[in-house]
C-alpha cells in the first residue's frame, strides 16, 4: 500500500479531536457497562475498537508537531480487521463516517467489495464530490494492496502486466473464481457480469491481451464443454452425478466409463480430455492415495490415469475445476498432483446439490 501523506496540520487537529472523542466515548460507555451484566461474545465490542483506535491515534499528535509524518498500514487490506478500516478512512478524510462503518463491521474484504452506491446508501457518504474521492483513494489502495495470500496463481500481476490500472479487479476476479489460467477463457460477459469490469474499453483490453498470451487457446476448437475425471473405486458415483447434472443443463460432458489400460483407448481418451474446454476432477477420500485399489470391475486401480489426465490438461490450457467431497488436501498427495490445489474448488455437499452445481456453472467457461 502506498505511503498516505496528510497535511499536518489537519492530521494534529484531526487526530486530537477524534481521539478526545473516542476517548469520551469509550468513558461513558465504560460506565454504563458496569450497571450491567457482561455478555459473552467472541467478536471484538464497539468500545474495544475504539479504545484501539484511540491508543493507535493518540500518541501520533506528538509524533507530528513539526514534521511530516506517513502512517502505515499493513499491505494485506483483505484480511484487515475493521480498527484497520477505521484507521484508513480517518487518514483519507472520511472520519465522519466511522460510526456506519462500526455498524456495518466494515473490514478488510468488505473495504474491496463496497461500492460507489454501497458507499452512498449504507455508509451515508450523499456527497457526490465525497463519494467520488473516497472511491478514487479505495481504488489507489485496491492497485497498491498486497494480494499473494489468496492470489496463488499471480493474477495480480498479469492484470498489472496489462495495465497498472487493472488491479482494481483483483479482488473481484478472484472471488469469482478467476486465476491464471482460467482468465485465458473468460468471454466479454463474463468479465462484465461476474467479475463486475463495467467499463467496455479495460474489457477489450483485457481480452486482447490475454488473447495474445503465450498458450492461448480458442474455445470454439474445442467441442466438449467438460471432461469429468474420477477414480473408479472411489469417485464413480460422484462423477456420474455431475455428468447427469451437467447434462441436464445442456453441457457437453465426456466421461470415460471404462477406466481401461488399453492403449487406443488410452489415447482417444487423453484426445477427448484436449478437446474439452473444463477439467472436472472428481476428489472423494483415498482418491488420490498412492497405493491401488481394486476397481469396481475387480481391476487394479493406479492414479496414473488421473495422473495423465491432469498433465493433458494442463498443457492443453483446460480450465481445471476440482470438485471435493469428504476430500482433503492434507491427506498424502501424490507430487504430481499436489498443485491441483492452487485451482479453484467446489465442496461437494449432497444436501444442496443443486447450489453446488451452480457454483460449478459459474466456475465454469463457455
Amino acid at each position: 500500500m502506498r505511503e498516505i501523506n496528510i497535511d499536518q496540520t489537519y492530521k494534529v487537529s484531526n487526530t486530537f479531536r477524534h481521539h478526545h472523542c473516542f476517548e469520551n466515548n469509550c468513558l461513558v460507555n465504560n460506565h454504563e457497562s458496569d450497571n450491567k451484566e457482561a455478555t459473552k461474545s467472541s467478536e471484538l465490542t464497539e468500545t474495544e475498537i475504539q479504545k484501539q483506535l484511540a491508543s493507535r491515534l493518540a500518541p501520533q499528535p506528538y509524533q507530528l508537531i513539526g514534521e511530516e509524518v506517513s502512517y502505515r498500514l499493513d499491505k494485506k487490506v483483505a484480511q484487515w480487521p475493521i480498527e484497520y478500516v477505521l484507521i484508513w478512512f480517518n487518514l483519507i478524510g472520511g472520519s465522519d463516517y466511522i460510526k456506519n462503518l462500526l455498524e456495518n463491521r466494515v473490514d478488510g474484504d468488505l473495504l474491496l467489495r463496497i461500492t460507489e452506491d454501497e458507499l452512498r446508501d449504507d455508509i451515508g457518504i450523499h456527497n457526490g464530490i465525497m463519494n467520488k474521492r473516497i472511491m478514487r483513494e479505495l481504488n489507489n489502495l485496491k492497485q497498491s494492496a498486497d494480494y499473494s495470500s489468496i492470489d496463488s496463481t499471480g493474477l495480480n500481476s498479469v492484470l498489472k502486466s496489462i495495465n497498472s490500472e487493472y488491479s482494481v479487479y483483483t479482488y473481484p476476479m478472484l472471488n469469482a473464481g478467476v486465476n491464471v489460467d482460467s482468465i485465458r477463457f473468460l468471454t466479454d460477459d463474463q468479465l462484465k457480469n461476474v467479475c463486475g469490469i463495467s467499463n467496455g474499453i479495460h474489457r477489450s483490453c483485457i481480452k486482447d491481451s490475454i488473447q495474445n498470451m503465450s498458450g492461448y487457446t480458442e474455445n470454439v476448437d474445442k467441442p466438449f464443454d467438460a471432461f469429468i475425471s474420477y477414480r473408479r473405486s472411489t469417485s464413480y458415483v460422484l462423477a456420474s452425478l455431475l455428468k447427469v447434472y451437467l447434462e441436464i443443463r445442456g453441457y457437453k460432458v465426456f466421461i470415460d466409463m471404462k477406466r481401461s489400460n488399453d492403449a487406443k483407448h488410452r489415447h482417444d481418451v487423453l484426445q477427448t480430455v484436449k478437446q474439452s474446454k473444463n477439467f472436472i476432477i472428481a476428489l472423494t477420500k483415498d482418491s488420490l492415495v498412492k497405493h491401488s485399489k481394486v476397481s469396481l470391475d475387480g481391476d487394479i486401480e493406479s492414479l496414473d490415469m488421473i495422473s495423465e489426465e491432469v498433465a493433458t490438461a494442463k498443457q492443453s490450457q483446460c480450465n481445471i475445476i476440482p470438485v471435493l467431497d469428504n476430500f482433503s488436501w492434507s491427506s498424502p498427495v501424490p507430487d504430481g498432483l499436489k498443485n491441483l490445489n492452487m485451482y479453484n474448488s467446489i465442496s461437494w455437499v449432497h444436501d444442496y446439490q443443486d447450489a453446488c452445481i451452480n457454483k460449478l456453472v459459474k466456475f465454469m467457461i463457455k
